[in-house]
């Protein structure tokens, strides 16, 4: 008899408490975004990752535009649990990047993103271990260094223009990936020189599609053996 009654209540209570805790998190975003621009209501658990997923380029243009109405310059969002906040003023962001130290704001870039860029990346060191390796890399970015640059750089352009009006033959032709190609050649010559094969270059080009197809996919870890 009483597994009877405790069967019964499970058809009520379940469906309650599912109610509750999208009430507590309906509760809980609304808080935290106040008068900030953004959804006035989110999804159940997932957030907008939905849309964040399909269609990235979108989310953020959105985000931005929804900074823009704000006097802040910044909007927010809920993605999977986690309020966001996109920033749009060139201030605001200067603050926070100035903030960046283990007791205040840590750089994410992404929710798994030590697996994505490695823990021991300039974006994860604090202290001594970040101006050192700051002081490193320094030298790259030298006025000569990029004046050496902009030289290597304009020869990449000109050639890849060159070839996609060959390619277009006078009719409009799809830029997206072409300009990605581009971008990659320019990169490559510009820190390695003459130096890297063609297979080096199609493995790089090949490894840096995951890499950015990896950062739009939802945060997933999985184990590996």
């Amino acid at each position: 008899m009483d597994s009877l009654i405790w069967s019964s209540l499970s058809w009520y209570l379940v469906p309650l408490l599912l109610l509750l805790l999208v009430l507590l998190e309906q509760t809980f975003y609304l808080k935290k975004k106040g008068t900030l621009p953004g959804p006035s209501l989110v999804f159940p658990f997932l957030g907008n990752v939905v849309p964040l997923v399909r269609n990235p380029t979108c989310f953020w243009e959105t985000q931005s535009d929804l900074a823009q109405t704000s006097p802040l310059g910044v909007s927010a969002n809920y993605i999977i649990g986690k309020f966001v906040v996109f920033i749009r003023s060139t201030d605001l962001s200067h603050k926070v990047f100035a903030n960046v130290r283990p007791d205040a704001f840590h750089l994410m870039i992404h929710p798994l993103g030590w697996k994505f860029f490695g823990d021991h990346n300039v974006i994860y060191k604090f202290g001594q271990d970040h101006k050192d390796l700051r002081r490193l890399l320094a030298p790259n970015f030298t006025p000569r260094a990029l004046s050496v640059y902009v030289s290597i750089q304009q020869r990449i352009v000109a050639e890849h223009l060159a070839r996609w009006l060959r390619l277009s033959n006078g009719t409009p032709i799809r830029l997206r990936r072409l300009c990605r190609d581009m971008n990659l050649d320019a990169s490559q010559n510009v820190f390695f020189g003459p130096y890297l094969s063609g297979e080096s270059k199609e493995r790089f080009n090949s490894d840096y599609k995951l890499f950015n197809l990896g950062l739009i996919k939802l945060p997933i870890e999985r184990d590996q053996e």
